[in-house]
Parts: structure tokens; C-alpha cells; sequence
């Protein structure tokens, strides 16, 4: 529900570690208040949560939970950094199930199973969501906020240029090199402040260019990143680069963030961006229109992709501290967060949030929810084009990789091919020692 460490703002190496050092100190297991810690990308978002999850919760609680307010940008390492120490709220945030699994595996959350025969989980969640959230074939994390990766635009800018949202790579390029000619960044990227930032590219390129079918064959490991599919994605995105199209060129490229983007697409400087649904709240708080702003599929990227998929990316992820002393009350609190189909939307009609991964029917929407979050959540279970998130689907070690050593390939210091090479001696560690996630099997393959 809540946005994760994947937005905007920069903060600087030595507050994070100053904060997390904070954290350890304080908000930690509790033996009376159940404790939380929550992260929000404005005091609106914050109040909506504070209000229909915790305080209605506590209505009705025994164990009331007690909610701390982190830094957005910081959370997850803040986490980390806890849940190491011993010094982690009774229920854990990671930004997902690969975060998710390395607390399971280390023994610092427990499983799930006997809470998710209690408040029927694996009926009311997605299947594949609850599938991926299993380590070792018991459920260790909840999902509580799902989306995907879809390309931005300007309307106005749009209508005033003639051009219509591109479905093939061909009309991308059209569109980027009008935009280009016309004195605007084709489309936007770039990581400052948050080196991540990268894969919400990568995801993107990695599903439109090489395909869901290749990257489950690569996640089962029938395939490698080695593969001349891989490469062309990554040398498409050099080639963008290279060109000034994306974010500038490459010395813009460590000095643009979220925000940068976002506000260049209101402003009518930037084309397109690729981005994920989290960003629906930052459209409409930053546009002076807030309906000026559209969101299309993700272009296909070659012939052997079909246009608009979806990648499938899993947000928050929540779990229950091993150590903790309220596990039943933990478990309660995330019931409230996701059982409910009802409370969720009412959060996402008010915060633009992405909801939880439940089983939704269009009726189902309250009136005053924005028509293009209803479009989203209608089209993807509609669809059988979805792929899968580096975020959710890459274990740990190897998302950690695909992030930090993209920036060689943006500078010109490695090709595509030695990138991809050491993508693939990564992902192999943790697959021959079992510490890779399951990914659901692509439409037709059953």
C-alpha cells in the first residue's frame, strides 16, 4: 500500500546512516502496543493511513498498534539495519518478497502458514503473489500493495506534437526523435538520490524488449542473461543514451530524479516516462492539471514481444519478527491492512496508493477513485501479457547487482555483454544454493 524506497528525494550517505543507527534505538519489539513502522510520500498519505488503518484497528484491538513514521527514501535500509541488530518493530517491512526472503531465510521472521488457514489468505490474495511470498514452500511475508510499470505522458504536449502513445518500438523512436528535434528529453531516467531508480528502467526494457517467456526460462533456470536477448536490451538502452534520449545523456543521468522527471513531464520538457503505478499520486499532486497527465502500456520493444506488458511488482511486503511478543496481534494488523477489499480501495481512493494483490471486480471501486487507477487494476487481471519485476522476481544478491553495476554500462566503462556476464554469475550463486523465488509460469505454458 504504502510507496517504498523507490521515489524521489536524495539523501545523503552518512544521514541514512545516521538514521538507521537512530532507528536501532527506538520503535523496536514491544510487549504491550504492537509496533509498526510506516513510511509515506506526503502528511495527506499519512493521515488516510493513520486514520483508516491504524486508528481502525485500534478500535476494535486488544494489542493497539503503535505506528512510527520513517523516511520514505530510507526505510528499507533502516529495516535492514534493525532487523540485524535485533532491534526491529513486531511487524517488518521489506520493499518486497526478494527483501522479504533473506529474513526468512536468516530466521528473523517466522512462517505464516498457521495465520494464512486462519484469515484464509491464499483464497482472498492473488495466487501468484502468494506464491512468490513462500521461502521454502511456507509463506513468510504478505503483499500489501501491487502495480506494474507503464509508460507517462503529457496529454497537452502530446495533442499539440500529433503524437499518440507508441505500441511498438518503431513508434517509441518516431516519438523520441520528434521530441528530441523539438528541444525535449525524449524520455526520462536517471538515479540521483536513489540508485535504484535504475531498475525501474531495467524492468521496463528487460519485459518490453526480451519478454516475459525469456526471463521465466532465465528464472528457472533454463536460460541465462548471457543471451543475445539480454544483450540487445541493454544495448538498446545504451544506444538511448548515448543519443541524449534518455535523461539527457549520461552526465544528466546521476544528477536527475524522480522529481526532476515527473515535474519535466508537467512543465511539457520531458516526453515520456517510464515509471511505475506508485508514481499515480506524484502525477496529480505535481501537474497543474491533475487530468492532464496519461499512463499507457509499456511499448513493445522487438518482434518477439507482445506491446503492453505488465511487469508484476510487489511493493511492500510485511512479516512478523521472530523475536516478536504480539504475533497473533501482528498477524491481525496485517489482515486489517489487506483482508478487506473495501478498506483498501477506500486508501487508494484517497492516497492514489497502489492497493493490495486481491482478487478485484471493477463494481467494486468506490465512485470518488481515479478512473485511471480503475483502468489499471481492470486491465491487468484482463490481460495474459504480464511479466515480472526485477524487484519482486531477482533474488536479493542479484537485484543488488542489476542496480549497482548498471552505472558502468551508462558511463561507457563495460559493455552490455560483461554487465550481463556478471548478472548471470550472480543470479547462478543464489540459484544453486536455492535462494531464488518462484515466479509464476507465462500464459500458455502450463
Amino acid at each position: 500500500m504504502k510507496r517504498t524506497t523507490r521515489i524521489l528525494a536524495a539523501v545523503g550517505a552518512v544521514a541514512a546512516t545516521a538514521l538507521a543507527l537512530t532507528a536501532c534505538t527506538g520503535g523496536g519489539r514491544s510487549g504491550s502496543d504492537l509496533t509498526y513502522w510506516g513510511a509515506f510520500y506526503s502528511p495527506d498519505t499519512e493521515k488516510a493511513f493513520q486514520e483508516i488503518f491504524v486508528d481502525g484497528y485500534n478500535g476494535a484491538a486488544q494489542t493497539p498498534v503503535k505506528m512510527e513514521v520513517k523516511e520514505l527514501t530510507t526505510i528499507g535500509k533502516l529495516t535492514d539495519t534493525a532487523v540485524a541488530a535485533g532491534q526491529a518493530p513486531d511487524v517488518i517491512y521489506a520493499d518486497g518478497p526478494s527483501s522479504a526472503s533473506d529474513f526468512a531465510r536468516a530466521g528473523r521472521t517466522i512462517a505464516l502458514d498457521e495465520y494464512a488457514k486462519k484469515y484464509d489468505w491464499q483464497d482472498k490474495l492473488l495466487p501468484w503473489a502468494y506464491e512468490l511470498s513462500k521461502v521454502d514452500d511456507k509463506l513468510s511475508s504478505v503483499p500489501t500493495g501491487y502495480g506494474s510499470m507503464v509508460l507517462y505522458y503529457n496529454k497537452s504536449v502530446f495533442a499539440e506534437h500529433g503524437w499518440t502513445a507508441p505500441t511498438t518500438l518503431s513508434e517509441f523512436e518516431t516519438v523520441a526523435a520528434s521530441a528530441a528535434e523539438a528541444g525535449l528529453v525524449p524520455l526520462g531516467g536517471g538515479n540521483a538520490g536513489y540508485q535504484g531508480m535504475s531498475e525501474w528502467l531495467l524492468t521496463a526494457v528487460l519485459n518490453a524488449a526480451v519478454g516475459p517467456d525469456k526471463l521465466y526460462d532465465v528464472l528457472t533456470g533454463d536460460a541465462a542473461f548471457t543471451d543475445p536477448e539480454f544483450v540487445g536490451a541493454i544495448d538498446l538502452v545504451k544506444s538511448w543514451i548515448d543519443k541524449g534520449w534518455l535523461a539527457g545523456g549520461s552526465e544528466s543521468y546521476f544528477t536527475t530524479d524522480d522529481t526532476a522527471n515527473i515535474t519535466g513531464l508537467a512543465n511539457g520538457t520531458t516526453a515520456m516516462y517510464m515509471s511505475g503505478t506508485w508514481a499515480f499520486n506524484s502525477m496529480s499532486q505535481v501537474f497543474e492539471d491533475p487530468e492532464d497527465w496519461a499512463w499507457a502500456p509499456l511499448p513493445s520493444l522487438s518482434d518477439a514481444v507482445e506491446p503492453g506488458v505488465y511487469p508484476l511488482a510487489i511493493g511492500t511486503a510485511l512479516s512478523i519478527n521472530a523475536e516478536s511478543k504480539n504475533a497473533d496481534a501482528a498477524a491481525s494488523f496485517i489482515d486489517y491492512l489487506v483482508g478487506d477489499a473495501d478498506r483498501a480501495l477506500e486508501y487508494t481512493a484517497r492516497t492514489g496508493e497502489n492497493p493490495p494483490p486481491l482478487a478485484i471486480t471493477a463494481d467494486q471501486f468506490p465512485a470518488e477513485i481515479d478512473k485511471r487507477t480503475v483502468e489499471l487494476y481492470t486491465a491487468i487481471p484482463e490481460t495474459t501479457n504480464v511479466g515480472y519485476a526485477t524487484w519482486t522476481f531477482f533474488p536479493p544478491k542479484t537485484d543488488a547487482y542489476l542496480i549497482s553495476e548498471f552505472d558502468k554500462v551508462v558511463t561507457g566503462d563495460v559493455t552490455s555483454a560483461a554487465y550481463l556476464e556478471g548478472l548471470q554469475q550472480a543470479f547462478q550463486k543464489e540459484h544453486d544454493a536455492g535462494s531464488t523465488l518462484t515466479p509464476f509460469t507465462p500464459a500458455g505454458r502450463e
